[in-house]
């Protein structure tokens, strides 16, 4: 018999399982039917990778009424996605995000190529991986907050005002949060 040794707690980990301090939307667009219709109607859906207090998927994923779940101080990044035609592809990028009440700070675009630095850059080929980002203030309210996106998409630009993100706070914790538990060195 061989002797395993292996590290185990009496403590559990915290009721709650939050995000991690940034949460990512992806909007996937489809190029081609954005063009064709001149609109995002049936042309854009929205994905997060944050989960409710549940520990649920945000409400809405895979819709345009996404409504991504974050906690104060979080960074939003807000990525595209195009799906498009075959042959020449279509340029899309976030043109802009717009909230009813300032709930983030630096809400910019972020990350686009330098072309002083990449001078075999082919508009619309070369990878560009502009993204648009904000830091939920630390001190908005809890509430669900709609914003508008808007996309430029070749030469179109068109918005959505759909989406929104939906801010609750942590609960304090039971005990004290140096409390972990006891180890025991065990031998099997």
């Amino acid at each position: 018999m061989t002797k395993s040794n292996s590290l185990r707690t009496n403590s559990r980990p915290r009721q709650i399982v939050r995000n991690s301090l940034q949460v990512n939307v992806i909007a996937i667009v489809d190029v081609a039917r954005a063009i064709f219709s001149e609109t995002l109607d049936d042309a854009v859906i929205f994905v997060d990778n944050s989960v409710t207090p549940e520990g649920k998927p945000s409400p809405g994923r895979g819709t345009t009424a996404l409504k991504t779940q974050c906690l104060e101080g979080m960074v939003i990044n807000w990525i595209v996605y195009p799906v498009g035609p075959y042959g020449v592809p279509v340029p899309v990028s976030i043109a802009d995000i717009t909230f009813d009440e300032p709930i983030c700070v630096k809400l910019q675009s972020y990350g686009s190529i330098v072309t002083a630095h990449s001078p075999n850059v082919i508009p619309g080929v070369t990878p560009n991986y502009d993204y648009w980002a904000g830091m939920v203030r630390p001190e908005v309210e809890p509430n669900t907050y709609g914003y508008r996106i808007e996309f430029q998409i070749g030469t179109q630009r068109m918005g959505i005002s759909t989406p929104a993100v939906e801010i609750s706070t942590i609960p304090a914790p039971l005990q004290a949060s140096g409390d972990r538990g006891k180890a025991q060195y065990v031998l099997g």
